[in-house]
């Protein structure tokens, strides 16, 4: 991170989604108070770091690639110089938060969290591990195949969260796999292949509305002298992704359908 390195954002940004994930998974038996301090803060994190993910991407995935589909170099040169700048202007952000001083006070009380936090279970709860996995992942899942039936009718927001929903339990399965027998992993690798695809369609979904905003931010601000070169590059990244989103949103409807809840049950 501190080398504005763009691997060490995404890692970094892995970290932190399967940590606020496991809080969400366990947080009906969480502390409270000093939970949401600590989710309060990881949100802060994220978002410091959300402007260079999702530039980068944008620059690497939607940017590099025009000049050599028929888009004009001078367009392509000035829309890629744009958002370099912006990149390096994003990865400085990341880089300052990681620096900081409440970053550093964060890593202290995330760890004083894990390390003294007493879980909210009832005195009559006498829930094994398997017992409480095995509820989590077959409530996520009917959920998430119940609102993945009316996919088509879900606005980008909708989509996005529905994507962080997936996103939950494909993590789940990965936290409670050492719950479930040996022989029961194929039907986990099998889950977690789809959820991951389902994952993958919706993201791109989410990051082509994201790219649709910075494009059309890109063509209505840019200089006189560039102006309509510049409007043809972005004009063309938004049909271009426009026509791909299509087939994402099929495959991310297909797997829905397709999303059972496991047939088998943790045993420890």
């Amino acid at each position: 991170m501190r080398n504005l390195d763009s691997e060490g954002v995404h890692q970094m940004r892995v970290g932190l989604r399967r940590l606020r994930a496991a809080i969400s998974l366990f947080s009906d038996i969480l502390p409270r108070a000093p939970t949401e301090c600590v989710k309060a803060e990881l949100k802060w994190l994220t978002s410091e770091l959300a402007p260079a993910r999702e530039i980068d991407v944008f620059l690497k995935e939607s940017i590099q690639s025009i000049a050599d589909q028929g888009v004009p170099k001078r367009g392509a040169r000035a829309i890629a110089k744009k958002f370099s700048a912006e990149r390096s202007a994003a990865f400085a952000r990341a880089r300052g938060a990681v620096g900081s001083a409440r970053y550093r006070r964060l890593l202290i009380d995330v760890i004083e969290w894990i390390e003294t936090g007493r879980s909210r279970l009832g005195a009559g709860d006498d829930r094994s591990i398997a017992t409480y996995a095995a509820e989590v992942l077959d409530r996520r899942i009917r959920k998430a195949r119940k609102q993945g039936k009316h996919l088509d009718d879900l606005d980008p927001r909708q989509r996005h969260k529905q994507r962080i929903k997936v996103k939950k339990i494909r993590y789940a399965v990965d936290f409670f796999r050492s719950l479930y027998s040996d022989r029961d992993h194929k039907q986990l690798a099998s889950l977690s292949g789809r959820l991951k695809q389902i994952q993958s369609a919706l993201g791109s979904l989410n990051d082509f509305m994201a790219h649709r905003e910075l494009a059309t931010e890109a063509a209505l601000a840019a200089p006189p002298a560039n102006r309509r070169a510049q409007a043809f590059a972005s004009g063309f990244i938004v049909g271009r992704e426009r026509e791909a989103a299509n087939a994402l949103m099929k495959d991310a409807t297909n797997e829905l359908h397709r999303l059972h809840r496991l047939r088998v049950a943790p045993g420890k």
